[in-house]
């Protein structure tokens, strides 16, 4: 039994140890860490980099925000200014409920839906976060429908479940 414990210890350490040294290769390639290393300098919004929360990088960009039509204009000079891989800020009030406003730049470019925003708090909450400003990656991508250009922007969250 000993020999067993000493085993799953081993490869507990083993574990632990290769995730630290391992390479970090990120899926959307080296634009999105530059994107990442350009935004923080080019953010200008006030908040110092310490006291936003840094979702982890996923590559995943399939996270869509609501409200997105109202800002077209703003997306469209996001788009060209920072090109389509770029950070966005979220600002979340302190008491779960609220509107969960997402910023690029100093530009308001929409809000999360209402379900995702509640969960959005309630996993800042849980994580001892409420209310602090975070930043996650983003795309902002064109879609033709008919004759008619849109803009969106999709985050690099994992879905909120609960």
């Amino acid at each position: 039994m000993s020999e067993l414990v000493m085993v799953l210890g081993g490869a507990a350490a083993v574990f632990l140890l290769w995730s630290l040294v391992r390479p970090r290769v990120d899926p959307a390639g080296d634009l999105y860490a530059l994107a990442v290393s350009d935004f923080g300098a080019a953010a200008g919004n006030g908040i110092q980099a310490a006291d936003l929360h840094h979702w982890q990088a996923l590559g995943r960009f399939d996270f869509a925000i609501t409200d997105t039509e109202r800002h077209q204009a703003v997306l469209h000079a996001a788009l060209a200014e920072l090109g389509p891989l770029c950070m966005a800020t979220l600002h979340a009030p302190v008491e779960v409920g609220g509107r969960v406003e997402v910023r690029v730049g100093n530009h308001r470019v929409g809000f999360l839906f209402d379900g995702d925003a509640s969960r959005f708090q309630r996993r800042l909450a849980y994580e001892s976060r409420a209310g602090q400003t975070s930043q996650c990656g983003a795309r902002i991508v064109t879609a033709v429908e008919g004759s008619r250009k849109t803009v969106s922007i999709l985050l690099d969250l994992k879905p909120f479940r609960h």
